[in-house]
């Protein structure tokens, strides 16, 4: 009797939610003891979990180097003839960097890696999701209060990760150097089409169903939502490769697989993460003397996470809304 009672509650319980995370329901007793999902009943290895995860940021990376190596070693046979035997190694690595399109190889690469990403995400935590689902996700969750509050939160953030690299520039200037250069190189300062493309709409989706869809919905399955987030956060910081973007990535990491949890979909920490990105090009549309106001580090912030509060944070996300 006991058992026909835990299985009629455990059907009773949705254990999949196409295209969007499992939260669970409330769970009932079943002979005075709670009652556990068979997904939260399962062994747990969370020490196991967290170092699959961290493999599957490894290979994505990968999937970025591989698909760039053929393009590299392209042009080093156009240039070979060009390139004097005695010229040591440093010289002719920055000779290849400088003859290489950065942007495009960037370009290429992230959208094998978006793609790959894109159908292992559906093929392994999003079964039965079709066009039908995907516009009902999307009307839930493209709303003015909602994407009001994404915006405003992003503004905040985007310029709490300013006073973030400033913390870092005091500490270290060579860091943030470093860091320019290193923007400069890859074309995060131009206002190329590809790299626009690139950082408003290919990086979000990618990163996000990396690392909010594969990689978070894969932790949380095994540990506490707070122990994912962070850990989620974490891989998020590393996978950018560089301290300083890697120390202000894995703040947002925080944020987006927050928003990620609450909604039940990385629909909404895609739309975040485009908007965070654009908002790079539009503050370089600003003349300097409002970017470099010290004023705005402290009052926006404070405004957009007092707009998000009032917008959309309080607001609890429901199947019905």
């Amino acid at each position: 009797m006991a058992e026909n009672n835990e299985k009629k509650l455990y059907e009773s319980v949705p254990t999949v939610q196409s295209g969007e995370y499992i939260t669970p329901q409330p769970l009932a007793d079943t002979d005075g003891q709670r009652y556990v999902p068979k997904q939260y009943r399962e062994n747990k290895n969370p020490v196991m979990e967290a170092i699959i995860c961290f493999l599957i940021m490894i290979v994505f990376l990968l999937i970025q180097v591989v698909v760039t190596v053929p393009m590299m070693i392209i042009k080093m046979i156009e240039l070979g003839p060009t390139i004097p035997d005695s010229m040591p190694y440093d010289q002719v690595y920055n000779l290849l960097m400088d003859s290489i399109d950065v942007v495009t190889m960037s370009f290429v690469s992230t959208i094998v890696s978006m793609i790959v990403a894109v159908i292992w995400y559906k093929k392994c935590f999003c079964k039965g999701y079709g066009l039908g689902e995907f516009k009902a996700s999307c009307k839930k969750i493209i709303k003015p209060d909602i994407i009001g509050g994404l915006f405003f939160a992003a503004v905040g953030l985007f310029f709490f990760t300013s006073i973030i690299v400033a913390i870092i520039y005091s500490v270290s200037p060579k860091a943030i150097d470093d860091y320019n250069d290193l923007m400069d190189s890859v074309g995060l300062s131009s206002y190329d089409w590809k790299m626009i493309v690139l950082t408003v709409l290919l990086a979000p989706i990618n990163e996000e169903c990396i690392m909010r869809g594969i990689i978070l919905t894969r932790l949380k399955r095994k540990m506490i939502p707070v122990l994912a987030i962070i850990l989620s956060a974490v891989y998020f910081g590393i996978f950018h490769l560089n301290l300083v973007q890697g120390i202000y990535a894995g703040i947002l990491g925080l944020f987006m697989a927050y928003i990620a949890y609450k909604y039940r979909s990385i629909i909404p920490s895609i739309i975040f993460h485009a908007i965070f990105n654009g908002i790079n090009y539009l503050i370089m549309l600003l003349p300097e003397s409002i970017t470099d106001n010290a004023i705005l580090l402290i009052v926006i912030p404070v405004i957009s996470g007092i707009l998000w509060y009032f917008l959309e944070g309080r607001k609890k996300f429901t199947e019905k809304g």
